[in-house]
């Protein structure tokens, strides 16, 4: 996937934000279910970008 660490971390970082601006911009209407599932997603592919290790 991504070889770079600072590439890794930068998208990381940028998922987790874009995560949580879905978790607090979400409505309280079945659309806003699906966000925040979206958000979650975001959230836990962006922690595991910045935790793996480099191969």
């Amino acid at each position: 996937m991504l070889k770079r660490t600072l590439h890794r971390r930068i998208l990381g970082s940028t998922l987790i934000i874009v995560g949580a601006l879905m978790l607090w911009l979400a409505p309280e209407v079945w659309s806003g279910v699906i966000m925040i599932l979206i958000a979650i997603a975001l959230e836990i592919l962006g922690i595991t970008l910045e935790r793996r290790n480099n191969p």
